[in-house]
């Protein structure tokens, strides 16, 4: 099989791939990005090229999902309270997704992408350690509600973008611990609001892929985009329903040990 084409197989395999990461969407508010990568690129046999636009593909209906079956399973009502900080990351984020690519081509060296691994192992050890010990961290960096709070929340959005970009993921990995520990939301309300913010910068990415006719193939999107997003959107209905259960220090460990598996697959790549 050469590189780049569709391995031949049932669709069903796809929608099975689909599940764990809508499961994961559902559960803390994440894309899944990271995870579904090495399966695109390994057992679906897709040239590099083509599961980046692909991945975001399956991402958007993750996401949607994700947040609609949230919505659902528990109060947005939290929110409310943080609306200005949420729309300021969302537009710090979605300025990166829409020119993040010349930005990323300069600044995606060695490094910077061992500096990136470093982030997401050292939040999950804090998230980890937080959950274990019952506290909450609370950074209280931002400056009082203003213009500068906003400033600060469209820069720290774009970097977060640019973070995205450069690893191909909607970025929930590093929203959700920036909404945690510095904006102070809880962890429930903070996976929820991911999911809104990543729905915007995965948008702006797609709308950016189309322009450049790098959207996927029609036997990409009927082969693996379309049962593999069924898959997830069934898992993110289950997800949401654990995560109305699930305590918030079980969610911190458990987000915890994503963002260390998140830091090693994306070593591996």
């Amino acid at each position: 099989m050469k590189r780049g084409q569709v391995r031949q197989g049932p669709a069903l395999e796809a929608a099975l791939w689909g599940v764990p990461v809508g499961l994961l969407g559902g559960l803390v508010g994440l894309g899944g990005g990271e995870f579904r990568i090495p399966v695109l690129l390994r057992r679906f046999g897709l040239a590099p090229g083509a599961v980046v636009p692909l991945n975001s593909v399956i991402s958007m209906a993750t996401l949607a999902a994700s947040l609609l079956f949230r919505a659902g399973a528990l109060s947005l009502a939290p929110l409310r309270p943080h609306l200005a900080d949420i729309t300021a990351l969302t537009a710090g984020g979605l300025a990166a997704a829409l020119a993040g690519a010349g930005l990323v081509a300069r600044l995606s060296d060695h490094r910077l992408h061992q500096a990136i691994l470093v982030l997401l192992a050292g939040l999950g050890l804090l998230l980890i350690a937080e959950g274990l010990a019952g506290a909450d961290v609370r950074l209280d960096i931002l400056p009082a509600p203003g213009a500068a709070r906003v400033t600060s929340g469209v820069a720290l959005g774009a970097v977060i973008g640019l973070v995205a970009t450069l690893l191909g993921v909607a970025g929930g990995e590093l929203l959700i611990p920036t909404l945690v520990f510095v904006h102070g939301l809880e962890v429930k309300a903070a996976g929820s609001a991911s999911l809104a913010i990543s729905i915007v910068i995965v948008a702006a990415a797609l709308a950016r892929y189309a322009r450049l006719g790098r959207l996927p193939t029609r036997g990409q999107a009927t082969g693996i985009a379309l049962p593999m997003g069924a898959g997830s959107v069934a898992g993110a209905a289950a997800g949401a329903a654990l995560a109305a259960l699930a305590p918030a220090s079980a969610l911190k460990l458990f987000l915890g040990l994503v963002l260390l598996a998140a830091a090693w697959v994306s070593a591996r790549r």
